[in-house]
C-alpha cells in the first residue's frame, strides 16, 4: 500500500487499488475516478481492475513497465492491440511524443473511458472495434469485456440471462490499408488469447519490418505466434509452468544491433 502511494500520490487511487469493492459485488456501479500522470488526468473506474492495470503500466518504474520497451528506440508508427482504458498508450505517447499511434477497444463503455484519457494526445487515434482473423460481429458477456479482456471465436461464451455487449470485428491489415500504413514500428497486444488471429492477417512483409513487439500472451495459440516471428525476431518469453499467460518481447534482428546491453539484460529481470 505505501509503495502504490508513493507513486501514485494519490490516496483514491491507492484505496480503489487496494479495495476493488465491485469486484466483490458485482452488481455495484463503478464510480469514476481520476489521478495526475505524466501532466494530465488519467480516469479509470474505482471498483474494476483499472487501477491496476494503470499502476501496471504506468506506475512501475522504467524497465519493470508492462510494456517495457527500450528508449534506444524511435517508433513512427505505433499499433496498440487491446486498449482498455489507455494507460499503454498514455505510457508510448510520453515515451515516444513524436509517433502516432493507432489503439483498438472493442466494449463501448470501456471506449468511452479511452477517448476521454487519449482524446487530447496529438497523433492518436483510436477505434471502437477488436481486431480478428476475419470481419464479423460477436455477442459476448458485458462483465468479460468491461474490464479490457475480449475473446473472439466461442472463447467467450455466454451463461444464463445475463447482460451482453454486440461488438465489432475487423482484419487489421485492412485496417491498415484503409489508414494509408504501409509500415508499424512497434507493436503492443494484450486481447485476451486472440493475438494469433490478429497477426495471421498481417502480411510477413509489414511484419519482418517491424522493430519490437510487447505484450501478454493467454493460450497455446501463442506459440503459434511465437514461431510465426522467430524467422524474424529474437524473442525474450516470461512464463511460469501450468499458467498460460505470459509476457513476451520480440526484437526485429536487424534492429537488434542498435539495443544496449544494459537494456537487454534489463528483460532478463
Amino acid at each position: 500500500m505505501v509503495r502504490v502511494l508513493a507513486r501514485s500520490r494519490s490516496w483514491r487511487f491507492t484505496h480503489d487499488m487496494m479495495h476493488p469493492e465491485a469486484m466483490l459485488n458485482p452488481s455495484a456501479t463503478p464510480s469514476l475516478g481520476k489521478l495526475h500522470w505524466g501532466g494530465q488526468d488519467v480516469f479509470y473506474r474505482s471498483g474494476t481492475r483499472d487501477p491496476f492495470a494503470i499502476y501496471q503500466v504506468l506506475f512501475r518504474p522504467g524497465k519493470k513497465a508492462e510494456y517495457y520497451v527500450p528508449q534506444s528506440l524511435r517508433p513512427k508508427m505505433i499499433v496498440d492491440i487491446g486498449s482498455n482504458i489507455g494507460s499503454s498508450i498514455i505510457y508510448f505517447h510520453h515515451q515516444f511524443p513524436d509517433a502516432k499511434i493507432l489503439g483498438f477497444e472493442p466494449h463501448p463503455a470501456t471506449f468511452e473511458i479511452l477517448q476521454k484519457n487519449v482524446s487530447q494526445l496529438p497523433g492518436v487515434t483510436v477505434f471502437n472495434y477488436a481486431l480478428g482473423a476475419a470481419d464479423e460481429h460477436v455477442t459476448v458477456p458485458a462483465d468479460k469485456v468491461h474490464f479490457g479482456g475480449f475473446k473472439i471465436r466461442g472463447r467467450f461464451k455466454v451463461h444464463g440471462p445475463g447482460e451482453t455487449v454486440e461488438c465489432v470485428v475487423r482484419r487489421l491489415d485492412d485496417v491498415l490499408r484503409e489508414n494509408g500504413i504501409t509500415r508499424v514500428d512497434l507493436i503492443k497486444t494484450d486481447c485476451e488469447g486472440a493475438e494469433a488471429d490478429v497477426f495471421s492477417t498481417l502480411p510477413d512483409e509489414l511484419l519482418s519490418q517491424c522493430q519490437w513487439i510487447v505484450g501478454e500472451l493467454h493460450d497455446q495459440t501463442a506459440f503459434e505466434l511465437l514461431a510465426r516471428l522467430a524467422p524474424h525476431f529474437d524473442i525474450d518469453v516470461k512464463k511460469q509452468m501450468f499458467r498460460p499467460r505470459f509476457r513476451f518481447h520480440a526484437c526485429n534482428l536487424n534492429q537488434a544491433k542498435t539495443i544496449s546491453r544494459a537494456e537487454v539484460e534489463a528483460l532478463q529481470r
